[in-house]
């Protein structure tokens, strides 16, 4: 795979990856991700993201925390997808595709601070990270936010004050995933 610096080359090129190799991910390389991720907007400055990483025996306890979310997800998607690719979307969620590293993403509960805003301040920070692990030649995939599984993930992490919105797969990978095609329709000049 090439990978560019050039950023609009990167929006273009990032795919969400559902299937990892075994090459570790240097904590180096996280650190420099993160650290970037973070200088994204956010509404009065509060900079209310807060990234968990995990790996090892967190890890192996939360991918098996994702694996039950299944049962809430399969039936919005059961009508939707053909088969072959419910059974793939099954199998991503058993094994989050063996990413060697998940960062799940909470925001931190702020006092006054409009919903809207606070959440949308994180996911402006989770695009970055998107966006630079990509750069970096790894691979991602956001793990929706299973609000019947929410509580039981923040306690995991004892991070019950905070709220939990989203995980990211991360690693390498061997294959890129075709380009879909973007939708007509959605820009419009007024």
């Amino acid at each position: 795979m090439k990978f560019s610096n050039d950023i609009y080359e990167i929006i273009k090129t990032r795919r969400s990856i559902r299937s990892f190799n075994d090459k570790k991910v240097s904590d180096e390389l996280l650190e420099k991700i993160l650290q970037t991720a973070i200088w994204a907007p956010s509404g009065k400055n509060y900079q209310n993201w807060q990234f968990y990483v995990l790996k090892n025996k967190k890890l192996t306890k939360f991918k098996e925390l994702y694996g039950k979310f299944w049962k809430y997800v399969k039936p919005t998607l059961e009508n939707k997808l053909p088969p072959k690719i419910l059974k793939l979307t099954e199998n991503f969620f058993q094994t989050t595709g063996n990413a060697p590293v998940v960062i799940l993403v909470f925001s931190k509960k702020l006092a006054g601070e409009e919903y809207i805003t606070s959440i949308g301040s994180v996911f402006l920070a989770v695009q970055n990270l998107l966006l630079l692990a990509h750069k970096e030649g790894l691979g991602t995939c956001v793990l929706g936010r299973v609000t019947e599984m929410a509580d039981e993930v923040s306690k995991l992490l004892d991070a019950n004050h905070l709220e939990f919105l989203c995980g990211i797969a991360l690693g390498y990978y061997d294959k890129e995933p075709p380009a879909p095609p973007r939708k007509d329709g959605r820009i419009h000049w007024v």
